[in-house]
């Protein structure tokens, strides 16, 4: 008897949910099932009250090589093309959207795709052997998963544009000087390194964690509106039971 091998594996402990692309033999690449499995994964862990999602690929040669280009290959039709696009940005949308704070923990290489991929999550952890590259502009095509808008947020334009426009490998010590990576770890430790972030983020209180993304994400205004939001934001984490308990533990005992 055969049991399908899930292209995503999940596992956790309190307050943070692992996900580890399940497909060394093909470098961890993104089918169009590994991405519904990683929008159901991703709920999952927003309704059971997560703290942080770290998302990893299996293996510690690749992160992720991008689209699975054998699926990928029978796309034949514009519409065909719209709807695959569509169907990973929106995921890539819910990981921004989601209050969950999402760690990509880049065990190995991430081109393509998966790069992109990389760049949804809301920190990223690399091993200091990984290589980076978009290589869509070889193939002909372009970014199809908001690549070029998130990496014009982490970088000046004119890098961003050189990157994606020569689709030249990079390693990660450049990525982490030119802010694509946030930390690196040595080669072997990227999802330990992932966990001890996670750890470190899980033992504050779930709602501020999860206020403190909201509030990053806000609109950079500065018009009443946008104060206001603040502030009861701020004053929803202040009446909360997790800010008065920290309070009385930092009293002196008497």
């Amino acid at each position: 008897m055969t049991h399908e091998v899930p292209p995503v594996i999940v596992t956790g402990q309190p307050g943070i949910r692992i996900a580890t692309l399940n497909r060394p033999a093909v470098h961890n690449a993104l089918s169009l099932a590994t991405i519904d499995e990683i929008g159901r994964i991703l709920a999952e862990a927003e309704a059971d009250a997560c703290s942080c999602l770290i998302v990893t690929g299996a293996g510690e040669r690749t992160f992720c090589s991008g689209g699975d280009l054998d699926e990928f290959g029978e796309i034949r039709t514009r519409e065909a093309a719209i709807a695959m696009s569509l169907r990973m940005q929106r995921v890539s949308r819910a990981a921004r959207r989601s209050p969950v704070i999402v760690i990509a923990a880049m065990n190995g290489d991430a081109y393509g795709g998966g790069l992109e991929f990389a760049l949804a999550a809301d920190i990223r952890v690399a091993v200091r052997g990984a290589r980076f590259g978009f290589f869509q502009v070889k193939l002909g095509i372009t970014p199809a998963w908001r690549g070029a808008t998130r990496l014009r947020e982490v970088m000046p334009r004119s890098r961003a544009l050189m990157l994606l426009a020569t689709g030249e490998r990079f390693g990660a010590e450049d990525a982490l000087r030119w802010g694509l990576v946030d930390r690196l770890a040595d080669d072997g430790r990227a999802l330990d390194t992932a966990i001890e972030l996670a750890a470190t983020i899980a033992d504050n209180s779930a709602l501020a964690v999860r206020t403190i993304k909201r509030m990053v994400d806000a609109p950079r205004r500065d018009d009443d509106e946008c104060l206001e939001n603040e502030a009861s934001l701020f004053a929803e984490a202040w009446m909360s039971e997790e800010h008065w308990k920290a309070v009385a533990a930092r009293r002196p005992k008497k």
